[in-house]
């Protein structure tokens, strides 16, 4: 979880009257403003020369200001055009599915086969807390690096470095330099900055380059950007960084006093304030660090000529993608940015384009306007797409944007197959008087055109009154899953584009979160058990067959009562060893029906047998089992009757559960704040443990 600071008018507050997890960011205003820009279209070569409608970068600095100037004009308040701290849920912590690989060895390690980390698209590698080459073990736990050797017969930790005032979220592993993602605690004395204000918050992107080439990890680069990191893919060494950045520096007079006078007196300042602002006001600025400390370079990140905004305006906040070339020192030529006046929260990639969403929430003045001018009809939340090209690995082209109805779940809610980015989404139907009633899932796909992102099919009606847990795209097939009180899984036809088809349903006790392909017809959903009324009751793992298209069915499950797993919400805690036919998860039971119930805290090896899930053993980094601890109390009930109530959890040692598991050859070693756990492949028996 992070805090971000929200850019947006006081008088144009958002109406976000219901919180959900995976949505809790909200943008701008749409406001396009008066005056005219005096944009121009880029250049582009014959193959591409259909697209430039969707194109409209700034053809420099002057114009950019004005247009930004008059947007945050129309916008500013008595406070500025800040609402202070907004909670935004990261991406990276908001994942649910993907395809597993075992990494060639032939181009690292001769004759050692190693997983890599689950990912979405094949070729498309995402950041994670560990990684590994088949000879190394580079882990990030509690804000510290560890280098373990893995080439001998036991694990080795050959170095481990702490990171003082940041905070490490993942990282990325190119032969001897580890790149790390994460926020800086406090402001850099190198960075521009002002002194903090109530309600004042703007966050620090910071990377750092780390070299593993000597036993000891030696930092070598730090580059500090403005903004919140939201997520970052790599492709052929190419890694792209995506930053949400907002308008730093601007120093808001408060009203002084109650009172309408003061307000406007606040807000004529504030006005001023906007007037005499600079392009360092609304491009974020960046630093780039020596491993001493010593500012090398710094300046605003993007170049005017290279900020574009879609066809309408999306607010004062800039989503900008960094390209980093992992294969030589961090920026050891240029910085290379594209950005966009858009917001951005979930991000897709496959190889050669990617796509970040948002959610567009309304203005409190437009919504009123709408209930005064038109019917009882409510407001339908829309998710706008932008899209990048990145097939160039120095550069990153902006292409266009679209939007489609509702709320993207996770980045698994997107896919591009054969040019056609398919999308899925729940309409939830909040402003309603019936939310539970009205809500629907759509599946959408959109085609690049003159016009930018235009939606050429869609299928709806899915899971009427109810929301999606789950989507995975499997080639010209979807499988998405929604819950309430039951679990339908859905296969959707996508072979012809133009008119998407619900081919078939199944309804089940409890839901997935998180799809997996096995095979072509195999398809492993993570998740939970419920009652027929939609209480969960554990850790669900279900294997369906989906070789009818029209008539998919459950062939067998296996269950944790009580149960948990990162999975649910995070996808890269999944491991997938097709060698074995064998899959890994880490789980937790927090709930216990009795003091005599089984507690367990650790992973759970599951593995396939034709069409039949068999527990092959558990891992557990504790040292005992833990202790079921239960708390009794009664309840009157309404016909003053007493009922007895009881509660029970277990108590163990957080820093025992497991996050991630990984496979180098015929061993796998299981993570933990504790350190990492060696166990046998086929047995799964303890072989060594390496404390951290």
């Amino acid at each position: 979880m992070g805090n971000r600071y929200y850019i947006g008018a006081s008088v144009q507050r958002i109406i976000a009257v219901f919180t959900f997890s995976a949505l809790l960011c909200a943008c701008g205003a749409d406001n396009a403003g008066g005056a005219a820009d005096p944009d121009r279209t880029v250049p582009l070569p014959p193959s591409q020369i259909q697209l430039t409608a969707a194109l409209t970068p700034f053809e420099s600095c002057e114009p950019f200001l004005d247009h930004v100037k008059t947007d945050a004009l129309d916008m500013v308040g008595p406070w500025g055009i800040g609402g202070g701290y907004f909670p935004e849920t990261m991406e990276a912590e908001m994942l649910r599915g993907s395809p597993q690989a075992i990494a060639d060895s032939a181009t690292s390690v001769p004759e050692v086969e190693y997983s890599t980390t689950n990912i979405q698209e094949a070729g498309v590698d995402e950041p994670d807390i560990v990684k590994t080459d088949g000879r190394r073990v580079i882990a990030l736990v509690d804000n510290t690096l560890h280098v373990i050797d893995a080439t001998g017969e036991q694990l080795h930790q050959s170095g481990e470095f702490q990171f003082k005032k940041f905070w490490a979220q993942d990282m990325f592993l190119s032969g001897d330099r580890v790149v790390v993602f994460g926020q800086m605690h406090d402001t850099t004395p190198l960075l521009r900055s002002m002194q903090p204000r109530p309600g004042w918050y703007s966050p620090i992107t910071t990377l750092i380059s780390v070299d593993i080439s000597e036993p000891i990890p030696r930092i070598t680069r730090r580059l500090h950007i403005d903004g919140s990191y939201i997520s970052s893919r790599l492709v052929n060494n190419a890694a792209r960084i995506v930053i949400q950045s907002n308008p730093t520096g601007l120093e808001w007079v408060y009203p002084n006093g109650s009172g309408l006078r003061a307000e406007r007196q606040a807000k004529e300042q504030n006005r001023q304030l906007i007037k005499e602002s600079t392009i360092d006001n609304w491009v974020p600025w960046f630093a780039l660090e020596n491993s001493e400390g010593q500012l090398l370079k710094e300046g605003t990140l993007t170049t005017c000529e290279r900020i574009y905004h879609p066809p309408s305006n999306s607010g004062l906040q800039m989503l900008n993608v960094v390209t980093v070339d992992l294969g030589e020192e961090l920026f050891e030529r240029q910085i290379a940015s594209t950005s966009v006046l858009a917001d951005g929260q979930t991000v897709y990639s496959s190889k050669n384009n990617l796509y970040v969403a948002t959610t567009e929430w309304f203005d409190e003045r437009q919504l009123q306007a709408d209930r005064e001018t038109s019917s009882d009809q409510p407001p339908t939340i829309k998710t706008r797409i932008h899209k990048f090209d990145i097939s160039d690995p120095t550069n990153t082209l902006y292409r266009s944007s679209g939007q489609v109805t509702g709320t993207v779940l996770n980045q698994y809610s997107m896919s591009e197959h054969n040019d056609h980015l398919r999308v899925a989404t729940t309409n939830h139907g909040w402003w309603s008087p019936q939310p539970e009633a009205t809500s629907e899932s759509f599946v959408t796909v959109l085609k690049e055109t003159d016009g930018g992102l235009s939606e050429i099919g869609q299928v709806g009606n899915i899971g009427k009154g109810e929301r999606i847990y789950a989507v995975r795209f499997l080639g010209d097939i979807a499988t998405v899953v929604t819950f309430r009180q039951t679990d339908p899984l859905y296969t959707i036809d996508l072979s012809r584009p133009e008119s998407p088809k619900v081919l078939g349903e199944l309804k089940i006790l409890g839901y997935s979160a998180y799809l997996h392909p096995v095979t072509d017809n195999l398809l492993l959903g993570v998740g939970q058990d419920a009652t027929d009324t939609g209480q969960r009751l554990g850790t669900q793992v279900s294997l369906f067959d989906i070789s009818d298209l029209s008539k998919p069915i459950r062939v067998d499950q296996w269950q944790l009562p009580g149960g948990t797993s990162e999975i649910e919400y995070n996808a890269r805690a999944f491991l997938h060893w097709p060698n074995e036919n064998l899959f890994v998860l880490p789980v937790t039971t927090h709930q216990i029906a009795s003091p005599d119930g089984d507690a367990f805290s650790g992973a759970i090896a599951l593995e396939l047998n034709g069409q039949k899930l068999d527990e092959r053993g558990r891992i557990t980094h504790l040292k005992s089992d833990p202790k079921v601890t239960c708390q009794r109390w009664s309840e009157e009930r309404e016909n003053e009757t007493e009922v007895e109530r009881q509660q029970c959890w277990a108590d163990f040692d957080w820093r025992g559960t497991i996050q991630r598991s990984l496979v180098i050859d015929d061993q796998i070693h299981s993570l933990s704040s504790l350190g990492l756990l060696t166990s046998d492949l086929k047995t799964l028996k303890p072989l060594s443990f390496l404390a951290f």
